[in-house]
């Protein structure tokens, strides 16, 4: 007999196809494998106590304050710890009960599945002011830049032609026209769109038809105008909708640490209900990395990334060379490619869909690394 301890990440089918039980049995134990925290803030004493009850029940735990016992109307928090199946069963159980839990019930019940497959976003800027230099193009070399990227296989190039960097202004719908017309013409007559997909990074109307009707098939918003997920619908393209505290020009002063879970989510809620009929081909949620947020807010959005799966919308991740790695390791723009590469690493890990980079080279190789390692076969 030879024994050892694998890492509890370790992928369950990979395991399951070198010890090859029955199918049905392992689909069962699979359920059992992930191990869930939920934290649920303001629960009434009583329903801690008829959740506890009901976890302990079926081999699942609930931390709670000693005083909860007593039940009553006191407001606490707690931490459920539970597998998949067990979540499962929950969800079943307190659909039936009271004092809020039908609510925690249908919170169970949506799926958490992180994505098997990342994709890259490369960045490419148009503009003299963005915040990273090494991602400004000119239109002379916007030929050849581009054709570097699709070498790299990227899946999307985000076009970029104004700045949204802390305390940048808007230029203006005829000045950002001006810069999109002729790098979309350049795109568009040599047919580049059929070789990777084109995102344009604008909320101006007038710029994004100009752009779809050209080959591109991505609105990446960052003003969360719901008339334009409506837009890319029209043009069955794609549609990332982002959160951000503020405007540009001032949303990084005065910032404080925030209940930024509970603030992000209240936002995907209330738009998402508007734009569910949008028709867009596909929806994508961006968490707004750097956007009015605290360093501290903005790691707490890729830890608990996964939170955002419950809304059952792929996830977009930027951190890329963002003052959130100055924060933690002071640091010049052009010093951050290791704090964006562990960044967007724990953002994959944690349920990401696609990471928007400037640095696409780097990031397909830690890409590639990381579906390695994901992916080892037990031997």
């Amino acid at each position: 007999m030879k024994v050892y301890k694998l890492n509890i990440d370790s992928d369950f089918e990979q395991i399951c196809h070198f010890i090859a039980p029955h199918k049905s049995g392992a689909k069962i134990m699979e359920k059992k494998a992930n191990l869930n925290f939920i934290l649920i803030k303001n629960i009434k004493a009583v329903a801690v106590n008829i959740l506890k009850q009901d976890s302990l029940s079926i081999g699942a735990e609930l931390v709670s304050s000693h005083d909860a016992i007593f039940g009553g109307d006191k407001i606490e928090n707690a931490l459920l710890i539970a597998n998949d199946k067990q979540i499962q069963t929950l969800a079943k159980k307190e659909s039936a009960q009271d004092f809020g839990l039908k609510k925690l019930a249908k919170f169970l019940s949506n799926s958490f599945k992180k994505p098997k497959k990342c994709e890259i976003m490369a960045v490419l800027n148009f503009n003299s002011d963005s915040f990273n230099p090494s991602s400004r193009v000119s239109i002379d070399d916007a030929i050849s830049r581009i054709e570097s990227l699709i070498s790299l296989s990227v899946d999307y190039i985000d076009i970029g032609m104004v700045s949204s960097r802390p305390g940048s202004e808007y230029i203006g719908s005829k000045a950002e026209f001006q810069r999109v017309a002729p790098v979309v013409d350049l795109i568009y007559t040599n047919k580049l769109y059929d070789k990777v997909e084109f995102s344009l990074d604008s909320f101006d109307v007038n710029c994004l038809e100009y752009a779809l009707d050209r080959g591109f098939s991505f609105v990446n918003d960052i003003s969360a105008d719901l008339n334009l997920a409506f837009l890319a619908g029209k043009y069955g393209a794609k549609y990332c909708l982002m959160h951000k505290n503020g405007d540009p020009k001032t949303m990084q002063i005065g910032i404080k640490n925030s209940d930024i879970l509970e603030i992000v989510s209240e936002f995907f809620t209330e738009k998402l209900e508007k734009i569910s009929s949008s028709k867009a081909k596909q929806i994508y949620l961006d968490i707004g990395i750097g956007f009015g947020k605290t360093a501290r807010d903005n790691m707490a959005l890729i830890k608990h990334l996964e939170h955002f799966l419950s809304f059952g919308y792929p996830l977009l991740v930027g951190a890329s060379r963002k003052s959130i790695i100055d924060y933690y390791s002071p640091s010049s723009v052009d010093e951050r490619l290791a704090g964006s590469l562990y960044l967007h690493q724990k953002a994959i890990e944690n349920g990401a869909s696609i990471i928007r980079t400037h640095d696409p080279k780097e990031h397909i190789q830690m890409l590639k690394l990381h579906n390695a390692y994901k992916d080892l076969e037990i031997v």
